[in-house]
């Protein structure tokens, strides 16, 4: 029972990040919503810290899964593009942790999400690795935050892919100017 309640309390995490600000979910909340005591949301994870940070581990993990380092940076941009879009519980947490003052960097330095991303953007030329995995992450992250809104601004559909094929043009202008 002990994997299937923690498997239930991050599934009900990760729904609840999806649709409400992770500031207003609380543990009391999600104890409630999963259908478990608040003790035993505890006992399983020490704190909400915790609890979002196992929750941003699974889906980066996750959209870790689906991303080939060998092909092209515009193509692991657009496979980026499109697990964030399905996982909105990942962007929203690092919005939160963000704003919240936390450390980004501790919590997704050494994951293998972006340890595929670095090593794919390794082979781009002189950039340090690091950086350019930082890069296309954050280009991914920023169309996911601001693509929506801009794209009613500009009287677009939000699933309109001309913001990809921005960020996508921005990317390859980061390339051109970090090898040449």
């Amino acid at each position: 029972m002990s994997g299937d309640t923690r498997t239930l309390l991050l599934d009900t995490v990760e729904r609840m990040c999806a649709s409400m600000p992770p500031s207003e979910v609380t543990m009391r909340r999600i104890a409630a919503e999963a259908g478990v005591s608040v003790g035993l949301a505890y006992h399983y994870f020490g704190s909400k810290d915790d609890l979002f940070g196992s929750v941003l581990d699974r889906l980066a993990t996750d959209i870790a899964r689906s991303i080939d380092p060998m092909r092209a940076s515009r193509e692991v941009l657009r496979e980026l593009w499109i697990r964030l879009r399905a996982h909105p519980a990942f962007t929203r947490l690092i919005a939160w942790l963000i704003l919240e003052g936390k450390n980004v960097s501790a919590v997704m330095s050494g994951h293998p999400l972006m340890a595929q991303v670095a090593a794919r953007a390794g082979e781009r030329g002189n950039e340090d690795p690091a950086v350019a995995a930082a890069t296309l992450i954050l280009l991914a992250l920023a169309g996911e935050f601001f693509g929506p809104p801009a794209n009613r601004a500009i009287g677009r559909d939000n699933d309109d892919p001309a913001l990809f094929e921005v960020l996508a043009g921005l990317l390859d202008e980061h390339t051109e100017r970090s090898t040449g």
